[in-house]
């Protein structure tokens, strides 16, 4: 049976069942890396790592440097107000030169002054479940550990996230989450979320 015969026969049994079919022509829908729960997870997980490993850190604070990765833009207005009343402020910020990226995400929203990302306990349970991360106390003083496994893991993304680690490096494996999360709401600009609302509808 000829291309062309085998191509009636299959119109004539589409319409014959009465179905309509329809082509899609719009330009494919490229998956980023951002997109996969994977990724996200690894980011978490590497900021637990590096920041307060012994007492772990509250969600909003992982929240919070969770932006700063992702959004490098206001990685540098973060460290100004961060260290502005330390001495070595200044060796700190010329050590540190990072892109003017900074990225509209509809998942990201305002919670508790903090941006939160929607699928953040997503994240936790995805680390949880694999056994990368612990829960210690409860709400509101809820703190996320990494594990001794997490700690295995950890090593290795430091060799894949350098530009991410050579920011957390900057805060030691001490930070003041106080000081971040009252930071943070200044460092991100009204503009950000008026974007971002756009983005979102």
């Amino acid at each position: 049976m000829e291309q062309s015969t085998q191509l009636k026969y299959l119109s004539d049994k589409i319409d014959g069942k009465g179905f309509k079919p329809s082509i899609n022509l719009d330009r494919p829908i490229f998956i980023q890396p951002e997109d996969r729960i994977s990724y996200r997870s690894c980011r978490v997980l590497l900021i637990l790592g590096m920041l307060n490993t012994k007492n772990g850190l509250s969600k909003e604070v992982v929240a919070c440097m969770d932006f700063l990765l992702r959004n490098p833009a206001y990685r540098k207005k973060f460290i100004v107000e961060y260290y502005k009343d330390q001495t070595n402020f200044i060796k700190k910020l010329d050590s540190y030169n990072p892109s003017n990226n900074y990225e509209i995400d509809f998942n990201i929203v305002q919670y508790k002054s903090v941006p939160w990302d929607l699928r953040f306990n997503d994240m936790f349970l995805f680390l949880y479940i694999r056994k990368y991360i612990l829960f210690k106390g409860a709400k509101p003083n809820l703190r996320v550990i990494i594990s001794e496994e997490g700690e295995k893991k950890n090593e290795l993304l430091k060799t894949i996230f350098i530009e991410e680690v050579n920011f957390l490096e900057i805060f030691g494996s001490k930070l003041s989450e106080d000081k971040a999360i009252s930071i943070i709401t200044d460092v991100i600009p009204n503009s950000y979320w008026k974007e971002n609302e756009k983005f979102n509808y």
